[in-house]
C-alpha cells in the first residue's frame, strides 16, 4: 500500500544544493598568453623600426675613393591605447546573508569581471579593429572612445586562402586591413608555406606561431590526416593515436599550431610572438566609488595597446572557409 506523505513533511525537508560554483565559460586568452608585454607612458604609444639596405653584388677598387652608403630611413609606428573597464555593484543586503559556493558576493563578481576583462582584450588584440584616435571635446572628457589597432592591422604579409600574396600600401600600420578578393577557399599547407616564404625573405623575424578559431583548427587536423601527403601519425608509449596536429615542421623551421576561441573563422595568424607585445599604460586596478544607498560599488579599468615591432614579419592567410 503506496505511503501517504503530507505537506508539512515535504516542506521540512532542506534543500540540496552544493556549496560550490561551477563556471562553464572558458576564461584563456591564447594571443595575449603568446605574446609579451612592454609599458607605455602616453595615449600614443610609438616605436621605431629600421631595416637594412638591400643586398647586392659591389666590388671595390684597390685604394678607390671613400664613398658614403645610403641607408634606409628609420620609421616610426604608433598604436592608440583603449581603455577597457568593468563595473561592479552589490547590494548590502546580498553581501551579508549566507550564499552557496563564496562568502563575499563582491570579491565573487570582481574575479569575474576581471576574467571578462582578459577575454575583451583577447578579443580585441585578435579582431580587425582599426587603430582610431580621439581628440578632447571639453578639457580632459573625449567625445569618443579610443581604440588600438588590433594584430590584423599590423600584418605586412598576407596570402589568400587557396590564391595568391595580396597587396595593400597601407599593411601593417594599424589603419588598414587585409579584404579578400576572390571566394572563399580552404586554406592549405601551400598557403602557410608562402607566408613563411615571404616573411623570412624580407625580414629577421622567425614565425613560429600560426594561430586559427576552434573550428579552423579541426579542420586543419582532418585535412592533414586524411590527405595523401606523408603524414606522420603520433602513437605514444600508452598507444593512444594523436588527431590533432599540433607542430608542423616546414621548410622555414617548426611552427606551433594554436587554436583560438574567440577569432573568426576566416583568418589564419602567423607570426613571430617576439616581436609583439601587449603594452600597458595603465594595468588593471580597482577604483572605489562611493556607496549609494544600500549598495556596494567599484570600477574596474585598464589602459592597454597593441605594440607590433616588425610588421613585416607578421602574416595572415585571410578568407579561409571552413570546407
Amino acid at each position: 500500500m503506496a505511503t501517504n506523505f503530507t505537506t508539512s513533511n515535504q516542506l521540512s525537508q532542506r534543500e540540496d544544493l552544493a556549496n560550490w560554483i561551477s563556471n562553464i565559460s572558458r576564461d584563456l586568452t591564447p594571443f595575449k598568453a603568446s605574446i609579451g608585454t612592454s609599458k607605455a607612458t602616453a595615449t600614443t604609444h610609438e616605436w621605431s623600426t629600421d631595416t637594412l639596405q638591400a643586398a647586392g653584388l659591389q666590388a671595390a677598387a684597390e685604394g678607390s675613393a671613400y664613398a658614403v652608403s645610403t641607408s634606409p630611413v628609420i620609421t616610426r609606428l604608433n598604436n592608440i591605447t583603449q581603455i577597457f573597464t568593468k563595473g561592479i555593484e552589490i547590494s548590502g543586503t546580498l553581501e551579508t546573508v549566507d550564499k552557496a559556493g563564496r562568502k563575499s558576493e563582491f570579491k565573487y563578481q570582481s574575479e569575474k569581471r576581471g576574467k571578462e576583462i582578459m577575454r575583451d582584450i583577447e578579443a580585441t588584440l585578435v579582431s580587425k579593429q582599426l587603430r582610431t584616435a580621439s581628440a578632447s571635446a571639453t578639457g580632459n572628457i573625449q567625445a569618443a572612445a579610443r581604440l588600438m589597432g588590433g594584430y590584423e592591422s599590423w600584418v605586412g604579409v598576407a596570402q589568400e586562402a587557396g590564391g595568391t600574396l595580396q597587396a595593400n600600401g597601407t599593411a601593417g600600420t594599424g589603419v588598414s586591413v587585409w579584404n579578400a578578393t576572390g571566394s572563399a577557399a580552404t586554406f592549405t599547407l601551400d598557403d602557410i608555406n608562402e607566408v613563411l616564404r615571404e616573411i623570412n625573405g624580407v625580414t629577421s623575424a622567425a614565425p613560429s606561431i600560426v594561430m586559427m578559431s576552434t573550428a579552423q583548427k579541426v579542420n586543419f587536423s582532418n585535412l592533414i590526416n586524411t590527405s595523401a601527403m606523408n603524414t606522420r601519425r603520433n602513437i605514444d608509449e600508452k598507444g593512444k593515436l594523436r588527431q590533432s596536429v599540433d607542430l608542423y615542421e616546414s621548410d622555414f623551421g617548426d611552427v606551433e599550431i594554436k587554436h583560438n576561441y574567440l577569432m573568426g573563422d576566416t583568418s589564419i595568424f602567423i607570426y613571430d610572438p617576439s616581436s609583439l607585445s601587449l603594452a600597458a599604460l595603465r594595468p588593471v586596478h580597482f577604483r572605489d566609488i562611493n556607496e549609494v544607498g544600500d549598495a556596494l560599488r567599484s570600477f574596474m579599468v585598464c589602459e592597454h595597446t597593441l605594440e607590433a615591432k616588425a610588421p613585416t614579419g607578421n602574416g595572415v592567410i585571410t578568407n579561409a572557409s571552413l570546407t
